[in-house]
C-alpha cells in the first residue's frame, strides 16, 4: 500500500512538472509570436512617442561637400511651448573662398538669447592665422552674447540651426489634443513610405532600421501645425526647391518607440550634404542657465 502511495505521489509530481513545462512552452510561443511588434506598428507608435519628448541629447555629424564639417553635442529642452532651451559644444571646420577655418566652443540658448564661449578660432592659412591669433586671444574662454550682426558669434548658431532644419518634426512636447491633430497628418499613408525595414541590434538595444521616403508637402503641413502650438518653431510658407533630403534612414528602439539615430543625404544651395544625428537621455532634465558673466563681441575685439 505504501508503494502505491509513492507511485501516486510521483505521478502527481510528474503531472505538475509536465503542466509547468507546458505553460512555459506556451509562454515562449506567445512571446515569439506576440512579444515583438511589427516594424509598421513600431513606426506608427514612434510618431506619437516622439511628440511627447520633453528633452533629449542630440549628437550631430554633418558634412557639406567641400565646404564644411560640423560636429556637435547638444542637450535640448522642449518642455516649454514658448522657449527652446539648449546647451552643448560644437566644432566647425569650413572653407571659404579656398581658405580653411576652424571654430570650436560651447553654446547656450535660452529662448531668443544665445551665448557662445569659443575655445578655438584658427586657420591653417598663414595669412589668416595671424589675424585669427589676435581674435582668439581676445575671445577665447569668454562668454559672448550672440547678435545677428556679430562677425564670429553668429557662426556658433550654425550647429543648432542645422539640427532644427533637419528635425522640424517630430520634436515637440505637445498636449494630448495637439498631438492628436499632428498625428492625423503624420500617420497619413502619404506622409511616410517605408521602403525597407529590418530588425537590428544597435547601441546595445533591439531596433528597427527603416529606409524611408516622404512627402515634402505633408511634412510642411506638420510643420505648420506644430508652429501653431510651439511659438519658437517657425514654419516657412515659402517654397524652397534648392534644399532637399534625398535619402533618410531611421533606427527606432523597439521597446521605447524612440528614435535612436538617423542618417541622411541631401542637397542644398551650397552643395551635397550628408549627416547623422543620434539621440540619448530622453526626458532627463538638465539645467540650462544664462552665463553669470558675458560680454558683447565688439567690446572684446575693440
Amino acid at each position: 500500500m505504501a508503494k502505491a502511495t509513492k507511485k501516486g505521489e510521483i505521478s502527481k509530481r510528474n503531472k505538475w512538472i509536465i503542466g509547468v513545462i507546458g505553460v512555459l512552452v506556451l509562454l515562449f510561443i506567445l512571446v515569439g509570436v506576440f512579444g515583438t511588434p511589427s516594424a509598421e506598428v513600431v513606426f506608427k507608435d514612434m510618431n506619437e512617442k516622439m511628440l511627447e519628448t520633453k528633452s533629449v541629447t542630440v549628437d550631430q555629424k554633418l558634412a557639406m561637400k567641400g565646404s564644411a564639417e560640423i560636429n556637435s553635442r547638444m542637450y535640448m529642452d522642449m518642455s516649454s511651448s514658448s522657449e527652446l532651451l539648449a546647451k552643448g559644444n560644437f566644432s566647425i571646420n569650413m572653407t571659404s573662398n579656398g581658405t580653411p577655418m576652424a571654430f570650436a566652443g560651447d553654446l547656450i540658448k535660452l529662448g531668443d538669447s544665445n551665448f557662445v564661449r569659443y575655445s578655438d578660432i584658427s586657420s591653417t592659412d598663414a595669412t589668416l592665422a595671424s589675424s585669427f591669433a589676435v581674435v582668439n586671444s581676445k575671445l577665447k574662454n569668454n562668454w559672448i552674447k550672440i547678435r545677428d550682426n556679430d562677425q564670429y558669434g553668429a557662426i556658433a548658431k550654425t550647429p543648432l540651426e542645422f539640427t532644427a532644419s533637419v528635425l522640424p518634426v517630430p520634436f515637440a512636447n505637445l498636449t494630448d489634443l495637439q498631438r492628436k491633430n499632428v498625428l492625423s497628418i503624420l500617420q497619413d499613408k502619404s506622409t511616410y513610405t517605408i521602403t525597407e525595414s529590418s530588425k537590428v541590434d544597435t547601441e546595445g538595444v533591439s531596433a528597427y532600421k527603416y529606409l524611408l521616403t516622404f512627402s515634402k508637402d505633408q511634412l510642411k503641413k506638420v510643420a505648420k501645425a506644430i508652429s501653431g502650438y510651439v511659438s519658437y518653431f517657425k514654419a516657412s510658407d515659402e517654397s524652397d526647391n534648392s534644399s532637399e533630403i534625398t535619402s533618410l534612414t531611421v533606427w527606432v528602439n523597439i521597446d521605447t518607440k524612440q528614435i535612436i539615430k538617423l542618417e541622411y543625404t541631401g542637397t542644398t544651395k551650397s552643395g551635397d550634404v550628408t549627416g547623422s544625428i543620434s539621440f540619448s537621455g530622453y526626458n532627463q532634465t538638465q539645467t540650462v542657465e544664462k552665463p553669470s558673466d558675458y560680454s558683447i563681441e565688439s567690446e572684446l575685439l575693440n
